[in-house]
């Protein structure tokens, strides 16, 4: 311990309190799919009194700008369905926002140990324990870097979470929230969970 203190880049004994900015609710709000804006056809366009009637050149370049402006509309919603717009760094979530994610089939990961994950975990998790990391880092291999994560352990007095969240983000994972009230939180809000058969 004298030479750990004396050293400039000695291993601190207490760990920094780590923090997080919190996810606003806006992340989380459905988008409306009634609102989509109908555009339409060059022929189903009505004149009015006032208006000439388009010739049948008029029609085809219609046609042809209608057709090129639909492509347009197309690609850019596949891109913005597939994209994943990358935070600026890990964001913390409450119950209800990590409940929301848990729905829409994004993947939770428990940064706990192993014996506490097969005690009893979120339904769907896996577990890469933070301490024991690089004898579990070959999971990530099949986990998209442009998938949304969410990273939980024991609760708001464990770190663990806020630990792996950061070395995930390191590691180029776009979308990394952390669900501060971890297992405890979703445990007592009765949603749903898993206990491994060994653990009985």
């Amino acid at each position: 311990m004298a030479i750990n203190y004396f050293n400039p880049a000695g291993i601190p004994l207490i760990r920094e309190k780590l923090e997080l900015k919190w996810a606003p609710d806006s992340l989380f709000l459905e988008s409306n799919r009634d609102s989509i804006v109908v555009v339409e056809t060059p022929s189903k366009l009505v004149a009015t009194e006032n208006d000439e009637l388009p010739s049948k050149v008029d029609k085809k370049e219609q046609s042809k700008q209608y057709q090129k402006e639909s492509e347009k509309t197309d690609n850019k919603a596949i891109k913005e369905e597939t994209e994943v717009k990358a935070f600026s760094e890990p964001k913390a979530i409450k119950l209800e926002q990590a409940f929301t994610l848990h729905n829409k089939g994004v993947l939770f990961i428990d940064a706990r140990d192993e014996g506490d994950f097969l005690a009893g975990h979120i339904s769907n998790s896996i577990n890469i324990p933070f301490d024991d990391f690089d004898n579990h880092e070959q999971k990530l291999a099949e986990i998209s870097k442009e998938k949304p994560l969410v990273i939980y352990c024991a609760g708001s007095d464990c770190d663990l979470s806020i630990l792996l969240g950061n070395l995930l983000f390191e590691k180029g994972y776009k979308q990394v929230y952390v669900f501060f009230g971890g297992w405890v939180e979703w445990l007592s809000a009765n949603y749903p969970i898993e206990r491994s058969p060994e653990s009985d």
